[in-house]
């Protein structure tokens, strides 16, 4: 352990090993709303992909599977730190290889499709590479709007990286909101509403199997959560919280802290045991 003297202050400086020997807590003791966010996004993510592979591609499920990734993204964005993390890249690696040999629903025939679109976890490492050389927050109004657009006139390249430059649109607005940039409200709100549409489409619209019933209640139920994911960005502080039991407090720490493991874990044994029934 090292101290750093800083303006009068010291600050203390864990190396390496020990940083990670503080294991669940190596972010603080108490829950916070990073830790929340996550909790929620994890469990919309299991949901949607249980209602993916094991409940005939369950339209409902997978509505609300649509609230997990614009989380991760903003807290991608939102968190500041941008440095490039082996352990994302080798688990997006190991998933791309489950992929390979894991046949999947609702898709065509061929390598190729079975491995496109990438993880979210590769497209996690390329959103913190570009965010680490570029700060949007150092641009113009009217740069941004041109940004915006450009981004979501790209939004097919979710075809090979999920959630291509929209996931990278979401990160970027977290990073102006976090820095009260001008623009940051109307940014995050377009690029929000985007993701939703889209993925209305996706699922509601694009299904011959979806009676219009279905169709129009699916659309109410995406507005309900697109608009709660707006006011909760818009309104968005880390802080913390004492929670208690200590079980609680815990167990949501651990889920949170965590996040990358279980996405990794759950979603590989997901798509093995639907290869093997």
């Amino acid at each position: 352990m090292t101290a750093i003297a800083r303006g009068g202050t010291v600050a203390t400086v864990l190396p390496p090993l020990a940083a990670s020997a503080t294991g669940i807590k190596r972010y603080g003791a108490k829950v916070n709303t990073h830790d929340l966010i996550k909790v929620v996004a994890i469990v919309a993510m299991v949901i949607d992909h249980a209602g993916w592979l094991f409940m005939d591609d369950n339209v409902w499920m997978r509505l609300v599977g649509r609230a997990a990734a614009p989380l991760f993204f903003y807290l991608v964005g939102y968190s500041g730190s941008y440095r490039f993390k082996n352990q994302i890249l080798a688990l997006g690696v190991g998933l791309f290889l489950v992929r390979l040999f894991t046949p999947l629903p609702a898709v065509p025939h061929g390598m190729l499709w079975q491995i496109l679109p990438i993880t979210i976890l590769i497209t996690f490492v390329l959103v913190k590479a570009i965010m680490n050389r570029f700060d949007p927050v150092k641009m113009s109004t009217t740069s941004l709007i041109i940004l915006l657009a450009c981004l979501l006139a790209a939004s097919p390249s979710a075809l090979v990286v999920e959630y291509g430059t929209l996931g990278l649109a979401i990160a970027l607005g977290a990073r102006l909101i976090n820095q009260r940039h001008p623009f940051a409200r109307p940014w995050i709100i377009i690029a929000t509403v985007a993701h939703f549409g889209i993925q209305a489409f996706w699922l509601l619209f694009s299904r011959s199997d979806v009676p219009m019933h279905i169709v129009f209640l699916g659309l109410l139920f995406l507005a309900v959560i697109a608009s709660m994911s707006i006011v909760l960005f818009l309104r968005y502080r880390l802080r913390s919280f004492t929670v208690n039991p200590a079980w609680l407090r815990n167990t949501t720490i651990y889920i949170s802290r965590y996040s990358l493991q279980i996405f990794f874990f759950h979603l590989a044994a997901f798509e093995i045991i639907y290869r093997l029934i």
